[in-house]
């Protein structure tokens, strides 16, 4: 494959952003652990974007070697934390840590962590909330939450505001990414519209049990990536390029037509995940024989916007009847709401078929079935 433009920022000697994705893959591959090159792409982008990112599906699917192994691959595998979640997590004491009956200060994993990451500024440090909804999110992560809408881009370097914790000042350095896992079943709680606002929620279910048994070939080892390779470009709007945000204005034209539609279920998107789809757009350009335009748009509308969309009401069959209509641009499909039958067999397999986000529309006519069949509907199995 031939190189990138000369003009891309190399962010590791004699490596670029592709040459770099190619060879996580080679490597995760040669240890037993398969992944489409597509999921590895698209991690990259959703960490680049922001660092805070979900893998969602069901138990066995890989969730949690993804994250490890991705870091693994980057040469980083001692600067991966994995944090597993308890039930009874109630605030954010069970991570940061919490003031003992002596008057010393316990560190939380989360709290060591940041400090491993500011005493190697220049290395990318990962940690894994592992079942992360076992106990619910808002609650021991709503400080974080904050913190990371704080951020802001000064001399290359992201900085967030302080903040106070049982005595202690922290703020959250900008070479510390947060992966959260998480199961949909009856023990698990549900995600809050305030935490799926600020991650990129990629699903993994995709499950081919006929793959590949055996593992590729050994791969030579490189020095440890930098953390130039993850650190958002990007932080807010004015950051981008004009030439950026010109290039993407179809985009934003069909964003803001699936606003009119979602403001009818009042579950409109704001700026903050406009925002944060423009910026995955905008990385994705040094990558871009990894994941075409299309492909980036389609993994967006499914990782930003169809996880907050729930309901039981007529108006949402409608609503993701229209959406399906906007997306596919089929002028079979009409002004009014077709049975799921009906819709299924003018659209068919939307995988098979050449329309331009087949990605969220597969999930969207699964939501439409299930509120047809059981009178409510989600994102989540």
């Amino acid at each position: 494959m031939a190189l990138l433009n000369s003009t891309i920022r190399k962010n590791s000697p004699g490596m670029y952003p592709r040459e770099i994705l190619e060879h996580v893959y080679a490597t995760i591959g040669s240890e037993g652990f398969f992944y489409p090159k597509r999921t590895i792409a698209n991690l990259y982008l959703s960490l680049k974007t922001k660092p805070f990112v979900i893998l969602a599906g069901i138990s066995g699917t890989g969730k949690t070697q993804l994250a490890k192994q991705f870091a693994a691959a980057l040469g980083h595998e001692e600067r991966f934390q994995l944090i597993p979640v308890k039930p009874d997590w109630t605030d954010s004491s069970f991570i940061l840590g919490y003031t003992n009956s002596n008057g010393e200060f316990v560190e939380g994993p989360l709290w060591h962590a940041m400090q491993k990451a500011k005493a190697q500024p220049d290395m990318p440090f990962f940690v894994l909330f592992d079942e992360m909804n076992l106990a619910r999110v808002e609650y021991y992560l709503s400080d974080l939450l904050s913190l990371i809408e704080t951020r802001k881009l000064a001399n290359g370097h992201i900085l967030s505001s302080n903040f106070e914790h049982e005595g202690q000042t922290w703020n959250l350095p900008d070479n510390l990414y947060m992966i959260g896992t998480i199961n949909i079943d009856e023990a698990s709680h549900s995600l809050s519209r305030k935490v799926l606002d600020r991650a990129n929620v990629i699903e993994m279910n995709e499950i081919h049990l006929d793959g590949a048994f055996q593992a590729q070939e050994a791969v030579e080892s490189r020095e440890p990536i930098s953390n130039d390779f993850l650190q958002a470009p990007y932080v807010h709007i004015k950051d981008i390029a004009q030439a950026d945000l010109d290039r993407n204005m179809p985009v934003i034209k069909l964003l803001t037509e699936l606003n009119k539609l979602l403001w009818q279920i009042d579950l409109p998107i704001g700026y903050r995940i406009r925002d944060e789809i423009l910026f995955y757009l905008a990385n994705r350009h040094e990558i871009r024989e990894l994941i075409s335009e299309g492909e980036a748009v389609d993994l967006q509308i499914h990782q930003k916007i169809l996880p907050r969309i729930y309901g039981s009401s007529r108006t949402l069959y409608r609503v993701l009847f229209e959406i399906i209509a906007l997306l596919t641009q089929n002028d079979k499909l009409g002004e009014v709401a077709l049975p799921y039958a009906e819709l299924q067999k003018l659209i068919g397999d939307p995988r098979k078929k050449q329309i331009p986000y087949p990605r969220s529309v597969s999930k969207l006519m699964m939501m439409m079935r299930r509120l047809e069949e059981n009178g409510y509907t989600s994102f989540w199995l």
